[in-house]
């Protein structure tokens, strides 16, 4: 049994990662930290566990042997880090860090000490997506040419946590919402982003809304919209030579058009549900909001450092998309196109 503990006991620890790690296959879930009292409370009285201060006590703690990182993203290098040096193997919640700088610095800790450190870039692990990835790879709509995407979450500004609200800590759009999305994309489309054109906005809070245009390095275009200011949203639309993919994380199946067989237009074409689409709707019929991927990348994180085998985005994903967000940055303070280099 993999001894499993959670740094930082927020709003994902408390409603995702917490009731996972209860009865997750192969892994017991041990203890947890948090600096603050009142998520120090909740997330004991969830759990049943005990809840450390400090984080250095739980990493003491012998039968811990790997931990889910969900604190502050400007704390994310230095919580790795520490775990890494105290021989913890890490899932860490997206982004990887604050800057590629940082990034390299975890990159650096992961392969000195041996640890396993796995990104929690769980849409990948959704059964949607992975049935959209497929259709995609048989070239079912042909050549991709063009990609439009959405991600939306409405926050209150009351309701936001006080790190999420400046750029400085970790907040903003492009950290929060976009990494999903250049993530899905570099996996979907098995290709990398060469150039960004960004503007961002600050209506509330910091880098509260952005629109993203990405040019891909096989030469697909990509326009996306990011807001914590606009209704829930959560789709990727593929343009190809043969027809369109749309996924929508909020909608069961995926819709593929393709040219009617007699005549002008396009038609829906009929999409079997592969058989984990397939149990998902069975759980929504419970759980209408269900999200099955957050357990599957938990799942599938244990079974690795369980000797299990299987694979998970990686540091370098994560270093990949922070490359993204900082060229978006950048376009967007100048103006113009900014190139993505890759370290």
């Amino acid at each position: 049994m993999i001894g499993l503990g959670v740094v930082g006991c927020g709003s994902i620890a408390y409603w995702v990662h917490l009731r996972i790690a209860r009865n997750l296959r192969g892994a017991r879930l041990v203890a947890a930290s948090d600096p603050d009292l009142d998520a120090r409370k909740r997330a004991a009285a969830l759990a049943r566990i005990h809840v450390y201060t400090r984080t250095e006590d739980l990493l003491a703690r012998k039968d811990v042997h790997a931990v889910i990182v969900s604190g502050p993203t400007h704390l994310h290098a230095e919580l790795v880090i520490s775990a890494c040096e105290a021989g913890k193997h890490v899932y860490l919640e997206k982004p990887l860090a604050l800057s590629t700088g940082e990034g390299k610095r975890v990159i650096d800790a992961a392969s000195r000490t041996g640890m396993t450190v796995s990104l929690g870039s769980n849409r990948r692990f959704h059964p949607l997506f992975e049935q959209a990835r497929q259709i995609l790879s048989d070239v079912r709509i042909g050549r991709i040419h063009a990609v439009q995407t959405t991600f939306c979450e409405l926050v209150l500004p009351d309701a936001m946590p006080q790190w999420k609200r400046k750029r400085a800590t970790g907040g903003g759009v492009l950290l929060d919402l976009a990494s999903h999305h250049i993530d899905l994309l570099r996996w979907l489309l098995h290709d990398e982003v060469a150039k960004v054109d960004a503007s961002i906005e600050s209506d509330v809070t910091e880098h509260d809304s952005a629109r993203l245009e990405l040019a891909m390095k096989s030469g697909v275009q990509v326009q996306s919209w990011f807001s914590c200011r606009t209704a829930t949203s959560d789709a990727l639309e593929f343009a190809g030579e043969l027809g369109t993919l749309r996924v929508d994380r909020h909608h069961p199946r995926v819709s593929l058009r393709l040219p009617r067989r007699f005549g002008y237009g396009m038609r829906t074409a009929l999409v079997a549900p592969p058989p984990p689409v397939a149990a998902w709707w069975i759980q929504r019929m419970v759980r209408p909001s269900l999200d099955p991927s957050y357990r599957r990348a938990l799942s599938a994180f244990v079974a690795i450092i369980g000797g299990e085998g299987g694979s998970m985005p990686g540091l370098v994903d994560g270093l990949r998309a922070l490359e993204v967000v900082e060229a978006a940055e950048e376009s967007a303070l100048q103006g113009s196109s900014v190139g993505v280099h890759s370290a």
